[in-house]
């Protein structure tokens, strides 16, 4: 990371300080703010905060189903009427190192973090990457926001428990888990509909 010279005309010193990547890529934030609020609309930018995000980031809800193919039935009832929140963190050193995502709802737990089926890395960032290497440095954000759209929809079929783990390349291109939607969204509206009876069901 880069510094820049600060002069102290009292003391006849100078000092140096961190240079903020948006000072040095401003087309590059203008391509990342012009993108994902096209993409994600609820999202939010943060500007570069000591006591907040000290890089700049996003922080709101990304859509449920940004993919390219039909929205898969029951996809409504697996999630429940609240949308993915994020906290997005950009690095000093962005574009050249990939934004850490950090799930506010649904946050998982200290245990899943643990467990590399849930994509959790300790700390609580999604693991969207195959590799260090599955990021480039051109790769619009966006990529990334639909990568942790899909670990939504995967972190409730985890805890409908229809799959054991996640997988590996994720729902943006695998449609492998899409037929698993609609019997997880039906399992979940039976439950629910019968924890609703028996809830009426209380003797006077």
């Amino acid at each position: 990371m880069s510094r820049v010279e600060v002069s102290n005309a009292d003391t006849g010193t100078t000092s140096s300080s961190p240079a903020l990547w948006t000072e040095h890529e401003p087309l590059r934030l203008k391509r990342d703010q012009k993108e994902v609020r096209a993409f994600a609309p609820l999202l939010e930018y943060q500007s570069p905060s000591e006591d907040g995000l000290p890089h700049g980031g996003w922080v709101g809800e990304l859509p449920r189903w940004p993919f390219d193919r039909p929205q898969p039935e029951r996809l409504d009832e697996l999630l429940g009427p609240r949308e993915l929140k994020v906290l997005i963190a950009y690095s000093a050193a962005h574009p050249m190192v990939p934004p850490l995502i950090y799930p506010i709802y649904p946050e998982p737990s200290v245990w899943e973090e643990t467990q590399s089926a849930w994509h959790v890395a300790p700390g609580g960032s999604l693991c969207l990457l195959q590799s260090d290497g599955g990021w480039q440095p051109e790769a619009s954000l966006t990529e990334l926001l639909a990568k942790a759209s899909g670990w939504r929809i995967e972190y409730a079929l985890m805890k409908a428990e229809v799959i054991d783990r996640m997988s590996v390349n994720g729902l943006v291109s695998d449609p492998a888990h899409d037929h698993l939607i609609k019997e997880a969204g039906q399992q979940k509206t039976v439950t629910s509909d019968f924890a609703g009876k028996e809830g009426t069901n209380v003797p006077g």
